[in-house]
């Protein structure tokens, strides 16, 4: 699961247990400025997630966590449970996108939404 964390100017999203060895240990940190959407989508929760890059664990129908290559975009992964899934666009960061496993993702999508620039 994904926690998120805001200040001013950025997004830190931080792994929890098991999922920051088998994905990202170090916290996330993204510039609220890049964000150019947000949804919760669990339909692109579920599909492939592409090639792993760097550290990722692509362990089918249990658990994405992780970088991954899929289409010309970089994307990072913490998604095991789709249901509870968020897809944030971003535009001049690390990533294309971020596929993330909230508590909430209505309010996180309204969070961030307030916080940024996205849209739907």
């Amino acid at each position: 699961m994904a926690n998120l964390q805001y200040t001013d100017t950025h997004l830190t999203i931080t792994l929890t247990g098991a999922r920051r060895v088998l994905g990202r240990w170090r916290p996330l940190t993204v510039p609220l400025a890049a964000i150019t959407a947000v949804r919760a989508d669990p339909a692109a929760a579920r599909v492939f997630p592409g090639a792993r890059w760097g550290v990722a664990t692509n362990i089918p129908g249990v658990l994405n966590a992780g970088s991954f290559r899929r289409g010309g975009n970089r994307d990072f992964w913490d998604v095991a449970d789709p249901d509870r899934a968020i897809v944030i666009e971003l535009e001049g960061a690390g990533y294309d996108r971020l596929l993330l496993e909230v508590d909430d993702p209505q309010q996180a999508v309204a969070e961030i939404r307030a916080r940024s620039r996205a849209q739907a």
